[in-house]
């Protein structure tokens, strides 16, 4: 057995073109799959839609960026990250089950880099120009482009919030500067499609959600998935 089936529970000749990582992969996901069986590796888990490449890498920078860079020895071309954000400010066209684009995303994801630097404003990383477009022009998709800080600490977020909003920074989360980088690194296209899933302080992670955003996230999925495969059909 090769050392990618080990890790990633299917050969790398199976990676087809198209990839969707999900750090998180919870019931409400899955469902809106259309019945993804998962081969499970040592540290990844894997399944085949018709014409993309699913993968769970778990959370954090340092799963998702290694899932990235073994992509390297694979088909893999486009590959894009469906993942959970927190908002830093609550607008009128921005709440929680929002759909993002980031255009950039600052390189925060290191916890000692977090905690040791106040200014956020650290150098950025990009998404791939064209695969980017696409994503955001789909049709009646409703999704906005937004400026992201990957941070290393749900605790310290909460308290660069000032710092956040001088910086015009509008969502954070934990893996896509680590994702953008490891994408560049090994010359892929790369997008990230978020939803939001709190607001800092105002509704943070670690409050339950009421039954209506509750159900308000859900259908927010649900059309992020049905986003992804829409792209993904351009692609081919």
């Amino acid at each position: 057995m090769s050392n990618f089936k080990v890790i990633f529970g299917i050969d790398k000749d199976e990676v087809k073109k198209n990839c969707v990582l999900l750090p998180l992969l919870t019931k409400n996901i899955l469902n809106n799959f259309s019945g993804l069986e998962f081969l499970r590796g040592k540290l990844y888990a894997c399944a085949q839609e018709k014409n993309f490449t699913v993968i769970h890498t778990g959370l954090g920078p340092t799963l998702l960026g290694d899932a990235v860079l073994y992509l390297a020895d694979t088909q893999a071309e486009n590959v894009i990250l469906f993942g959970s954000c927190g908002l830093v400010k609550e607008t009128d066209d921005l709440s929680i089950a929002s759909l993002v684009v980031p255009r950039k995303a600052f390189n925060k994801e290191s916890f000692s880099h977090t905690l040791l630097e106040d200014d956020c404003s650290s150098k950025a990383s990009y998404p791939d120009k064209g695969l980017l477009e696409k994503l955001a022009q789909i049709k009646n998709c409703g999704i906005k482009k937004v400026d992201c800080a990957t941070v290393g600490s749900l605790k310290l977020e909460e308290e660069r919030i000032e710092d956040f909003v001088e910086k015009r920074i509008e969502v954070v989360d934990m893996e896509c500067s680590a994702f953008f980088n490891a994408c560049r690194y090994i010359k892929r296209r790369a997008a990230a499609l978020l939803y939001v899933t709190d607001i800092l302080k105002v509704r943070p992670f670690y409050k339950k959600l009421d039954t209506k955003i509750k159900s308000t996230l859900s259908s927010s999925i649900n059309h992020g998935v049905n986003i992804l495969c829409k792209l993904i059909e351009t692609l081919d």
